[in-house]
């Protein structure tokens, strides 16, 4: 007897270990899950989203461009080396004739190689080096870089309209997932009212009350099965959005996060005139700016196109050198060795590129571009206004509706306790329990849905007026 309780005492410290370290391990498990902020999750988006690494490498492709029409400027080094194999030669000579022939006034000669071998061969080498450097270009160069500048500020704006646009979408995650979550738990709300209405139901059944009958019963679950619905179609929501925010964010997928609030934030902001917001969009908006750098940038091409029809003038310094050691030396100037020299100098030249009409095609593709972008503009123009007028009054149109909602569910859910307590004292049916019910379901979702559209109707006239950009200077 002894023994055996013993070993109900082993056993009872083995559980309480096992339960110990369980415990501690849900604690850790507990501290692994991070809190974060809709602040912190933007952040993080912008820090790991391939869209945001995308617009930086466009902007450094944009940089390198401008480099390389900087570069232009300056001299540029041409060098060809080229060698081979060629007939040995020692110096020639001259054999004159020793005396004039048949109507000659003079002696004749010839040049003969005395050594001459045709098949001794040896090695010969020459390099060619040109340097030239721009003088006047008539606006070649100058045009293009400020083409390329011009190419740059594009893509930086490009990068903050991706900024912009990855902000929008953490936003719309976060409130997604918000929503997600507070459905659940309103369904679990509908549900636990579904739940105490059977019991009641069931008991007055039992004890053979004539105020209640079994198609009550088949009708609560009918609702019992909506709310269900409900909360499995939530579920799946929550599921998604908080995968999809996980991959937004590049947040590990062995962890885990939460978010630091349970239910969407029900404080109105207080919205200015809506012509403010216009008049702002149209300051601040990346497209724009991109456009009227786009503008000049062709402005610029045009005239790029044009100069091109002119000559270039530069300054070349030309240096050749050769050498075949097989070959003697024939120093006289008048007389050129291609295999045994070194020459140089300084010239002063002018190049002019000459066709039939690809010049004057390329200076007109140049201006339909520009042409093009100015229609861009326009249509940019009466766009971006009728976008700001569509998500403010969206934004007035959801908060106005939230608020009904919400006074609609408080009203939906006292209507539910008052249908219970008059079903109890025995002067309310069961059908009244069931339209508090269902009223309060609906009410509470549309009470949701209008206060998650208002926030997104608020995260997009941010995103319309270009707010990013403002916190971002």
């Amino acid at each position: 007897m002894l023994e055996k309780l013993g070993w109900i005492r082993v056993c009872l410290i083995f559980l309480m270990v096992l339960g110990l370290a369980f415990s501690q391990w849900g604690k850790a498990m507990a501290q692994e899950r991070i809190t974060l902020n809709l602040d912190q999750l933007i952040q993080m988006a912008l820090d790991k989203s391939p869209e945001m690494g995308q617009a930086q490498q466009d902007l450094v492709m944009a940089e390198s461009d401008l480099e390389q029409a900087k570069a232009a400027r300056w001299p540029q080094l041409d060098a060809l080396a080229i060698g081979g194999v060629v007939d040995a030669a020692d110096r020639p000579i001259v054999v004159v004739s020793p005396r004039p022939g048949p109507g000659d006034r003079y002696l004749r000669g010839r040049i003969e190689n005395p050594d001459w071998d045709p098949g001794d061969l040896g090695p010969f080498g020459r390099l060619e080096i040109t340097l030239v450097q721009p003088l006047y270009t008539f606006g070649k160069i100058s045009h293009r870089i400020d083409a390329a500048l011009r190419g740059v500020n594009v893509q930086k704006a490009a990068k903050d309209k991706t900024r912009g646009e990855v902000i929008l979408r953490v936003k719309e995650l976060y409130f997604a997932l918000l929503l997600a979550q507070q459905g659940k738990e309103a369904a679990s709300d509908v549900e636990s009212f579904v739940d105490d209405a059977r019991k009641r139901i069931q008991r007055l059944i039992s004890l053979g009350s004539t105020s209640v009958d079994e198609s009550d019963l088949y009708r609560l679950e009918a609702y019992a099965a909506e709310a269900k619905r409900f909360k499995a179609k939530a579920e799946s929501g929550s599921r998604l959005a908080y995968l999809a925010l996980k991959q937004a964010i590049g947040f590990p997928v062995e962890k885990d996060f939460q978010l630091d609030v349970k239910e969407l934030p029900k404080d109105a902001r207080a919205l200015g005139d809506q012509r403010d917001y216009i008049e702002k969009a149209l300051r601040h908006r990346p497209e724009l700016e991109q456009i009227e750098n786009g503008l000049e940038a062709k402005k610029s091409l045009v005239e790029a196109a044009k100069a091109d029809m002119y000559p270039s003038i530069f300054l070349a310094g030309i240096a050749s050198l050769a050498g075949a050691p097989n070959r003697e030396h024939m120093d006289v100037s008048y007389i050129g060795d291609d295999f045994n020299h070194a020459n140089g100098g300084v010239v002063l030249g002018a190049k002019w590129h000459f066709d039939f009409g690809i010049q004057q095609a390329k200076v007109s593709k140049a201006r339909a571009e520009y042409e093009k972008l100015l229609h861009t503009r326009e249509y940019a123009m009466r766009k971006i206004p009728l976008q700001v007028t569509k998500y403010y009054q969206e934004a007035m149109e959801h908060l106005n509706a939230f608020k009904a909602s919400e006074e609609a569910a408080v009203a939906s859910r006292k209507w539910v306790v008052v249908a219970f307590a008059n079903f109890d004292m025995g002067v309310g049916q069961a059908r009244d329990i069931f339209f508090a019910v269902e009223r309060y379901g609906k009410n509470q979702g549309d009470y949701l849905l209008s206060l998650l559209n208002y926030h997104l109707a608020l995260s997009r006239l941010s995103n319309a007026v270009a707010e990013y950009r403002s916190a971002s200077r």
